[in-house]
């Protein structure tokens, strides 16, 4: 009863040859065959699951760097850079983060002392608009007294008060030194309006 896998043929001598298989012997090296492929295959499967499993775990912590990297820049921490010795597309990004973290803080570094020597010219300025300010004010009371002096003891040569040469005298000698109190106040304009725009 059993099933038979013959195959005939002639050799080059003339004679007939033939060759008888059973069909069991055939099924049975077929079943081990395919037992055998399914076991390599579920290896190979579990070995590459492993595989992209670790290189996805090291690819994500990898780029979880990056990202912490990238969020403490923008909080203008720029000490922590990315370390990697792959020359792979992460380890260049990484690279242009710690070579854009440099620029960043050498900039910003700059800003800020630009930033100070500004605040440091604007409070010189504002110390010499306070001193203007409060000059002009004292100059400008100040002046009122020569200059009413002035007028009064002109006034007084013109209608000719005295007339001896003592009294004319007299006048003309006030008339000269408040003009000269008012000439070194005008001196004194001149020197803050110098100091004001940085003129000798």
């Amino acid at each position: 009863g059993h099933n038979y896998l013959e195959m005939y043929g002639n050799l080059k001598s003339g004679d007939i040859f033939v060759m008888r298989t059973s069909i069991d012997t055939i099924k049975a090296i077929l079943g081990v065959t395919n037992q055998f492929t399914a076991y390599v295959g579920g290896v190979v499967i579990a070995i590459s699951l492993i595989c992209v499993l670790m290189l996805s775990v090291g690819i994500t912590v990898r780029i979880e760097r990056l990202a912490y990297i990238s969020t403490e820049m923008s909080k203008l921490n720029f000490n922590i850079k990315y370390q990697d010795d792959g020359k792979d597309e992460i380890t260049m990004l990484g690279n242009n983060l710690n070579v854009l973290s440099e620029r960043l803080e050498t900039t910003i570094s700059e800003l800020k002392t630009a930033n100070n020597e500004l605040q440091k010219d604007i409070q010189k300025k504002e110390e010499i608009d306070e001193m203007r300010k409060e000059f002009l004010s004292n100059v400008s009371h100040e002046l009122k007294t020569p200059i009413a002096i002035i007028q009064g003891y002109a006034e007084g040569l013109k209608e000719s008060v005295n007339d001896d040469d003592e009294s004319r005298e007299f006048y003309c000698e006030v008339i000269i030194d408040e003009a000269a109190k008012m000439n070194k106040m005008v001196q004194k304009l001149l020197t803050l309006n110098n100091l004001e725009f940085g003129t000798n």
